[in-house]
């Protein structure tokens, strides 16, 4: 008999998605091969020095360019350090967290974006109570691809996407929420990797809203440090020390009060989405909150006022809980 093997074929803005029942790969085994062969800063990797250039989008839409170090030694012993114009951010790395030093009170949303692409460990978590969709195979640019959605109970998260012929991550995708605007990062792309240490280094990351760029990586260099200095890894002036380990377990929302939307906003059809910049609290509460992304002032400050209530589960390493910082997004939608 005649083995019939059908596809189901979903065609998207240029790539062809496939899906085919005889599928092998599991989304698993996919993630856990690029994990292995992208994620450099790990136990075993010699001393490094990486330095990059970096750009993200202002509140006005304009690139503002800045410059990228990280001087690694081990997973316990580390120093990485952004800078944007007047804009500073130090951490030293210990076993425990991170010393951290800043030149606000805040972290600007074009930082959550760069911390968004320059972290690649954060790509591959799969939280706890998310779920992995069915390998697909895609063909884009000529590249065979096969792709898997990380998903929550309500809806998709994140689509990856990892090249077939070396199994590297190339891309992520952040499909639109129903109901809600354009997410900030529509997608994450990985090019122009080099084989550092016996691992593949994307040396050229981009985020893009949409088809525009909004945050930019691109590595200059990765060497071997031959020399240590141990000075350097002392506690920075006016620093604040962030716990955090490899097995955090994330805040989780357990108390929300949805945002009403102010009935002059709607007269005048205002639409939107209001980002603050937020401390979850060892104990749950919420402090430190700013806004880093701007709507009208109405829908700032309904959003203020129903996140302020707010109630989080909050992070964990092992049996303790710990403050971390966050980015609350909010959006104001109307249909018509």
């Amino acid at each position: 008999m005649d083995t019939v093997l059908i596809f189901a074929c979903l065609f998207l803005a240029n790539a062809t998605w496939c899906v085919g029942k005889e599928e092998a790969a599991s989304p698993e085994a996919l993630i856990s091969r690029a994990r292995l062969q992208e994620e450099i800063w790990t136990e075993g990797t010699p001393p490094m020095l990486m330095r990059a250039e970096v750009q993200a989008s202002d509140a006005k839409g304009a690139l503002v360019h800045g410059d990228y170090t990280l001087n690694w030694v081990s997973p316990a012993q580390w120093i990485e350090g952004i800078r944007f114009g007047n804009y500073e951010r130090l951490r030293v790395g210990n076993a425990k967290g991170y010393w951290q030093k800043i030149g606000l009170s805040y972290q600007p949303e074009i930082i959550f974006h760069l911390d968004t692409i320059l972290h690649l460990k954060d790509a591959f978590r799969v939280g706890s109570k998310q779920i992995l969709g069915k390998v697909r195979n895609r063909e884009k640019a000529g590249v065979r691809q096969k792709c898997t959605e990380v998903k929550w109970a309500t809806g998709t998260d994140r689509i990856m996407c990892f090249e077939e012929a070396n199994g590297t991550l190339v891309s992520v995708e952040y499909p639109r929420a129903e109901n809600q605007n354009p997410p900030e990062i529509s997608r994450v792309e990985y090019g122009a990797f080099s084989a550092v240490g016996g691992k593949l280094v994307p040396y050229e990351i981009r985020a893009l809203k949409d088809r525009k760029v909004i945050a930019a990586v691109k590595v200059l260099e990765i060497t071997k440090i031959t020399e240590e200095n141990p000075v350097m890894f002392n506690m920075p002036v006016n620093a604040e020390f962030w716990v955090h380990c490899d097995d955090m377990q994330e805040a989780e929302l357990v108390d929300r009060v949805q945002p009403r939307y102010p009935t002059s906003a709607r007269t005048n059809r205002e639409q939107g989405r209001v980002i603050l910049y937020a401390v979850i609290e060892a104990d749950g509460s919420l402090s430190h909150m700013t806004i880093i992304h701007r709507a009208t002032p109405d829908l700032e400050a309904a959003a203020v006022e129903a996140i302020r209530q707010w109630h989080y589960k909050p992070a964990a390493c092992g049996q303790t809980s710990i403050r971390v910082e966050t980015s609350i997004a909010t959006d104001f939608w109307l249909q018509y």
